[in-house]
């Protein structure tokens, strides 16, 4: 009841305060500590002044999981994108007979808003196709209040599905990069499970922090193609002031997964705080 209470505040308050407002008050319930935007002292207090300041107008093509495709070919070449099925402005395009077997469906406009498919034959069409349909009416901006997302069209995205024989679950290997340097990497691990978050840096030594989920207790095997994300991610980020790049490693081929430019929306809780700090000394604004 008090989450459900909270979330309704939060939702009243995006609609009824400016970005700058909202930034504010959603940092000091988090935080419990007032947001610094004339000189932000952490990562996240200077990714929320990223959001505010810093409206880069590509940024709305790279957050579409889209039209990123063309800047990643233009960047890095096409062999590193995912191979794509088809992208759909209405559940009704989706011609599910023509689809594979298994594959993956994404809300180009918003982040987490999936339906992965690793057997068609198991899936409740009627029942994705309302959730697609729930993903093509929201905004993720005016939801969040990520500017990012305010201009990018609505759409789904249909990709293949991707599996490691070795693994699991599918790991997605996250580089932080800051003014063009990847810096460090965080894997999660069990995310449908029991959600743990490990960190390493670019040598794959295990780092002393968490963020938002706890470290799993076992270790994460340094990807064999590590070096090559490095330069890929290297590539990738370097026209930005801050980037999140993510890979996927299937077997020994590296597939581009997304750019983020503010992870956790900048209300993810270091654990021990002090690395909040410390972590933010990488960001020059």
């Amino acid at each position: 009841m008090k989450d459900s209470l909270k979330s309704n505040l939060l939702t009243l308050l995006r609609y009824v305060s400016t970005d700058k407002m909202y930034y504010q008050i959603r940092y000091l319930i988090k935080f419990k500590r007032k947001l610094k935007l004339k000189n932000p002292d952490t990562f996240n207090a200077k990714i929320n002044w990223l959001k505010l300041y810093d409206r880069n107008p590509l940024y709305p093509q790279l957050v579409d999981k889209y039209e990123v495709r063309s800047f990643v070919e233009k960047k890095i070449g096409n062999e590193y994108l995912n191979t794509m099925y088809g992208v759909y402005s209405s559940t009704s395009e989706i011609d599910f007979d023509k689809l594979p077997d298994s594959f993956v469906l994404k809300g180009t406009h918003g982040s987490s808003w999936v339906i992965v498919c690793p057997d068609k034959s198991q899936l409740n069409i009627q029942k994705a196709k309302k959730t697609m349909d729930v993903w093509l009416k929201k905004n993720f901006y005016k939801l969040y209040g990520e500017w990012v997302y305010k201009n990018v069209p609505p759409r789904v995205i249909c990709e293949k599905y991707l599996v490691n024989k070795n693994e699991s679950a599918l790991i997605d290997y996250k580089f932080y990069c800051f003014h063009g340097k990847p810096k460090f990497i965080h894997v999660d691990i069990d995310r449908f499970e029991k959600h743990c978050r490990n960190f390493y840096d670019l040598n794959w030594n295990k780092m002393p922090f968490s963020l938002c989920y706890p470290q799993a207790e076992r270790d994460v095997k340094r990807p064999s193609r590590l070096s090559k994300m490095i330069e890929l991610a290297s590539a990738l980020s370097a026209e930005f002031k801050f980037v999140r790049v993510d890979f996927y490693q299937v077997d020994e081929k590296i597939i581009f997964g997304e750019l983020t430019f503010n992870p956790g929306n900048g209300l993810e809780i270091f654990t021990p705080r002090k690395y909040d700090i410390e972590i933010g000394k990488y960001l020059t604004l």
